[in-house]
């Protein structure tokens, strides 16, 4: 408001003395404080800057070494997933084109997320070097190969190196910095490089920000004095960066004169690069800044004549307070005029927040339905257990729910799989919920009862339903909640043209039984997985068996599947099922028994060398079976998507299998012999039965495992005895043996002791009679 118009009607007169006076008086401390702050700004103003200036090339050298931080833990994050922690000594090979397309193609989805990123490539040496920006390119047409294979034998994980490593010899080369990993990151034996390289512009675009006088630049130099980035359009010559630099060593703040221009020079060294951040300024341009005090003066003297105007007014102001605080609280942050006088300006006020509050009020009325459910919902799952018996009453009353009544909390859901399709879409789920809950309703509002419905996970819903007792019915036979639930059930089912699934708790009687109710009617909902579905279920109290887990039988169907015999596979896995019913006491139980046993399956296909993508693609098959809402399904599903097409691929490629079964057999002995191993470790290493790596070991080898490993063990003493001094019993402990029983061993099979042996071939004359 206009603070003029509120004395329209005083007399002009003691309105104008009163801003003659207030003139008057701002001008002696207008001119005293002017010519203070004149003097005192002028001997400060310098050192002010001089402070800012540092700042200024503090918050650069924090961006930058935020901007490289930030891409060195992205990056870690990268080579910290499963994917590039893998082992590739042993695998990896110069035409795995798969391989290539993956890396490319996750480097590149990388280098999209981290735009500042010029280029991003894995090099392996030997095999190629792969980038999204230049693709695969094979270790002999690679540029700067040798000096990747330098950087690769260096004692260092990851860091930060002034150059770029260009791929082609007619490759740009422009400036920038590059972040060398080894790959893979936690490997002992790294076998690769991962390179993130960087644009000096980045840098150059940080610091250049930082510059806000005319003539001033910054320059970033490495430890050994080489130019980094600089916010300069155009070089120096080399003599200007070495003889700024010179001076840098001996101090961090100082003038420096070349070319008749002095310049303020401040440098600061970054704790994370240990780079040197470097801000040159013309010194007339800082001295400049006391040009602005004639300003300030100026603006002291407005500021004070602002006060002596105000100062007039205090007067008339003190009477005219009260209302004033009215009009200010009405008002707000609003700069609304007046268009009729003050009290009219109340009265409409009053009036647009009476209809305000009217509109809140319907709004929320509205979405009372709404807040209510996640109330209930929030009930049921025990959120309010900590609440006194007054608040929780309190809330009741203010969502309209019954403090006591006969209670009952019904669990409903859909059971939707490929081979039974309703009238309904998968991404109609939400619509059929929203129908489903009016049916819910309306079949409450028949038979007399109230309750509310809200959605739970996995697209479940929760109806807390119950039947206030009053005088004339108290006497009456409780509510059956069953037939309600019954009746509910089918007719959702004739709705949907789906299986409908209904888990029903007991009855109670006090609001803070209804979370016990919840768990009960969940749990009977999910129960369905071992009783059938399409019915009414209830909580019976079931727990968890203490049965052991059925070894023998997976042991059996493991073998079935090795033998190729699915008819015996599938008698397997049927009395499996048998077995789990009676020893699994819950739904989580049976899902937990058949956890196991696919781990066992999978397991066994990849013993018989059956890729899991041959199986189900990419899908998660433990995701999948928690899917199924039956033991039935579970079962079908084990036999078309895991039985089968194990068995197929084991009658195709058995001897292919028995011939890689005993190689990897003879590798596991050569790299173990050492230790005290056995026929059943390895054969449990090759994921097959003794008695199959027996049979085909002998078959192939032409000798039994025992008699290969001893043999192996005594020439790889008899070549440690060769070519060393070590003592006996330190031979006989690094071929796998106890001193007596090396000494008994090596005699029987070589006819002369270990140390008749070293002496026999060392001095061969010896044993000559």
């Amino acid at each position: 408001m206009n603070r003029l118009s509120l004395f329209t009607k005083q007399k002009k007169s003691m309105l104008r003395r009163m801003i003659t006076v207030s003139l008057f008086i701002s001008i002696v401390p207008t001119v005293i404080t002017g010519l203070g702050s004149y003097l005192y700004s002028s001997s400060v103003v310098e050192t002010e800057v001089n402070k800012a200036n540092y700042q200024f090339l503090k918050t650069a050298s924090d961006n930058v070494d935020n901007k490289l931080q930030t891409i060195q833990i992205n990056l870690l994050q990268l080579l910290n997933t499963p994917y590039f922690l893998s082992d590739y000594n042993e695998n990896l090979s110069a035409d795995q084109i798969d391989f290539f397309s993956k890396v490319c193609k996750t480097l590149g989805a990388f280098q999209n997320t981290n735009k500042d990123l010029r280029e991003l490539a894995l090099y392996i040496p030997g095999i190629a070097y792969m980038s999204p920006t230049s693709g695969v390119i094979r270790p002999d047409g690679l540029f700067s190969r040798e000096k990747l294979d330098n950087e690769l034998k260096k004692d260092y994980r990851l860091r930060w190196l002034e150059e770029t490593f260009p791929v082609t010899s007619y490759a740009e080369k422009s400036r920038g910095i590059t972040l060398m990993n080894k790959f893979p990151l936690v490997s002992s034996d790294p076998i690769g490089l991962v390179l993130a390289s960087v644009d000096s512009s980045l840098i150059r675009d940080i610091i250049g920000d930082s510059t806000v006088y005319k003539g001033q630049f910054m320059f970033v130099v490495n430890e050994n004095g080489g130019v980094v980035a600089t916010s300069s359009e155009l070089m120096q010559p080399t003599n200007f960066y070495e003889h700024i630099l010179k001076a840098a060593d001996a101090q961090s703040k100082y003038n420096f004169t070349w070319n008749d221009t002095t310049y303020l020079v401040t440098g600061i060294t970054s704790n994370y690069s240990h780079w040197k951040y470097i801000d040159v300024i013309p010194v007339k341009e800082l001295r400049a800044k006391s040009r602005g005090i004639a300003f300030m003066t100026m603006g002291i003297v407005f500021f004070f004549l602002l006060v002596g105007v105000i100062v007039s007014f205090l007067g008339s102001r003190r009477i005219y307070r009260p209302v004033e605080r009215l009009l200010t609280s009405m008002k707000g942050e609003s700069h609304t005029e007046f268009d009729t006088d003050e009290m009219g300006f109340v009265h409409r006020s009053w009036l647009d927040l009476k209809h305000t509050a009217s509109q809140l009020e319907n709004e929320l009325s509205q979405q009372l339905p709404i807040i209510r459910e996640t109330f209930v919902l929030q009930l049921l799952q025990g959120q309010f257990a900590h609440y006194t018996a007054v608040q929780m009453n309190e809330l009741l009353r203010r969502y309209r729910l019954p403090e006591q009544a006969e209670f009952a909390v019904i669990a409903i859901a859909i059971d939707m799989n490929a081979n039974q399709k309703g009238k309904f879409r998968d991404n109609d789920k939400e619509l059929i919920l929203f129908a489903m809950k009016n049916i819910i309703d309306e079949l409450s509002s028949e038979c007399g009862w109230q309750g509310v419905t809200v959605s739970v996970l996995n697209d479940s819903l929760v109806t807390w339903i119950w039947s206030v007792p009053d005088a004339h019915r108290w006497d009456k036979e409780e509510p059956d909640f069953f037939i309600f639930a019954d009746r509910m059930r089918e007719a959702l089912a004739n709705f949907v043209h789906l299986p409908v699934t209904a888990g029903l708790s007991g009855t109670a009687y006090e609001v803070k039984e209804l979370p016990e109710m919840y768990r009960q009617a969940m749990f009977a909902l999910e129960s369905r997985i071992i009783v059938g579905r399409n019915k009414v279920l209830r909580d019976e109290g079931a727990s968890v068996s203490e049965g052991i887990y059925p070894v023998e039988l997976e042991q059996h169907y493991e073998n079935s599947l090795k033998l190729g015999n699915q008819e015996e596979a599938e008698r397997m896995l049927n009395d499996f099922s048998v077995a789990v019913k009676r020893l699994a006491g819950s739904p989580e139980g049976v899902l937990l028994y058949y956890n196991q046993l696919l781990a066992a399956t999978l397991r066994t296909a990849y013993a018989l060398h059956v890729e899991p993508k041959q199986l189900f693609g990419q899908d998660d098959p433990y995701s999948y079976i928690r899917k199924l809402k039956s033991m039935e399904d579970i079962n079908k599903w084990f036999v078309t998507a895991l039985i089968a097409p194990i068995i197929a691929a084991v009658q195709g490629n058995r001897h292919g299998e028995y011939e890689l079964m005993v190689k990897t057999a003879v590798h596991y002995i050569h790299d173990n012999y050492n230790r005290d191993i056995s026929l059943e470790e390895c054969a449990d290493h090759c994921g097959v039965s003794t008695f199959q790596l027996s049979k085909w070991f002998k078959k192939m080898q032409q000798t039994v495992f025992i008699d290969y490993l001893t043999d192996y063990r005594i020439q790889k003493a008899k070549q440690i005895l060769l070519e060393t001094d070590l003592p006996v019993n330190e031979v006989s402990s690094l071929v796998g043996y106890q001193r007596q029983n090396f000494m008994r061993v090596f005699k029987k099979l070589v006819g002369i002791t270990p140390g008749q042996y070293r002496e026999s071939v060392q001095k061969p004359h010896s044993l000559e009679p």
